[in-house]
Order: C-alpha cells, then structure tokens, then sequence
C-alpha cells in the first residue's frame, strides 16, 4: 500500500516526516478532511487564522491531492 506524506498549513506550514498509509485514494481524501476538521476546531480560534491547506505527497515527493478549507464569521 501506498505511502502519503501531508503537509499542513494555517499561515505556518508542518511537514509531515512519518507518513500514513492508506490503500485508496478515497481513503486519502478522507484523511485530509478530517485533518483539516481538526485543525479548523483546535486552531482556528487559536491563531485567528480562517484559511487552512493540506497536500499530500507520494513516497517519490509528487504532491498527490490538495485541500483548502476556509471561513469567515460576520457580526451584524
């Protein structure tokens, strides 16, 4: 099975150096969400930042898939 190395980035960018492996890329596409789920609950309120990306990359380097998640709260 294939090896997936994803980056995280909310105005500061994490690398990951162990990988994950996932057998589909359904699977890998899953894990972003849910990484970028995370990151939206324990950060954003946390560093004020409203837009956060995540890439994965194969074992050769090649960015794989890409994610961005954004939003914005408006007060009226």
């Amino acid at each position: 099975m294939p090896r997936y190395f994803i980056s995280t980035s909310d105005h500061v960018k994490v690398m990951d150096d162990e990988g994950v492996i996932v057998s589909t890329r359904a699977e890998l596409r899953d894990l972003i969400r849910r990484t970028l789920t995370a990151i939206l609950k324990d950060e954003g309120e946390w560093t004020q930042v409203n837009e956060f990306t995540a890439q994965a990359y194969d074992e050769t380097g090649k960015l794989v898939m890409s994610a961005r998640a954004s939003f914005s709260i408006t007060e009226q």
